[in-house]
């Protein structure tokens, strides 16, 4: 089921479709996808834990808009959904002023640009997208805190969070798959919210930031970063400026 409706704002005016079970509390949000391409890629994937909304028009209403006040929009959208878990996905393709409004806004639990949607490349995207369920919830974010510790250490390969953790590498892994998540999903997800937060610091260099997240070299870091958002880290501190 779905439906589609237009959310009337002081400054723009967005036309949007919803997709799914209103009931979720986890929610995907496409940004300025064309609407052919969203309805391809929804027909194949599972609607069980996200509800799947497209922002597939934006038409700007104030001459003077800047992007708090386009962020302030999207929070009421939002709000208005009940929604506490969202993800934003777009084209790097759409306009500078949104990058950076979707980007620098503290509404989304993460923001990815994609290059390619197709049906593998999405299922890749919700499959790392975490969802809090409960039950699930204690365990995995002891497994993100580990992550993130073990961060400035290198690499953080599985062995290594195991025996933080007092676990063995198997049942680790074993138990972290019980709960609908993978190893790998996890530490690239904790990268990715760790790199934005430091890129927003000017003050901390780019190899510094890449030490801090377990990469021995800058281009490693980089081209993560770029299979992350579709830019360079330079390029995206270009748009929190």
């Amino acid at each position: 089921m779905f439906h589609t409706f237009s959310q009337h704002g002081k400054n723009t005016k967005l036309y949007l479709i919803e997709v799914g079970n209103k009931d979720l509390k986890h929610a995907v949000i496409f940004f300025l996808l064309e609407v052919d391409k969203f309805f391809s890629l929804i027909n194949n994937l599972s609607l069980d834990h996200f509800r799947i909304i497209l922002i597939y028009r934006c038409e700007i209403l104030g001459r003077d808009l800047v992007a708090r006040d386009f962020s302030n929009e999207i929070r009421c959208l939002t709000n208005q959904f009940n929604i506490e878990n969202v993800h934003c996905i777009f084209e790097p393709s759409i306009d500078d002023f949104y990058k950076y409004a979707l980007f620098s806004s503290d509404l989304f639990d993460s923001v990815t640009v994609s290059k390619k949607f197709d049906e593998l490349c999405m299922q890749a995207f919700f499959a790392s997208c975490p969802r809090k369920i409960e039950g699930a919830v204690d365990f995995i974010e002891k497994v993100n805190l580990q992550i993130g510790h073990t961060l400035s250490e290198g690499e953080p390969y599985l062995i290594k969070v195991a025996k933080k953790m007092r676990l063995t590498p198997r049942v680790l892994s074993k138990k972290i798959k019980s709960e609908g998540e993978e190893f790998k999903l996890l530490v690239k997800q904790i990268r990715h919210e760790k790199a934005l937060f430091l890129l927003k610091n000017e003050n901390v260099s780019l190899c510094d930031i890449a030490y801090t997240l377990g990469y021995t070299e800058h281009s490693a870091f980089t081209r993560a970063f770029r299979g992350w958002t579709g830019c360079s880290p330079c390029q995206f501190r270009k748009y929190l400026k």
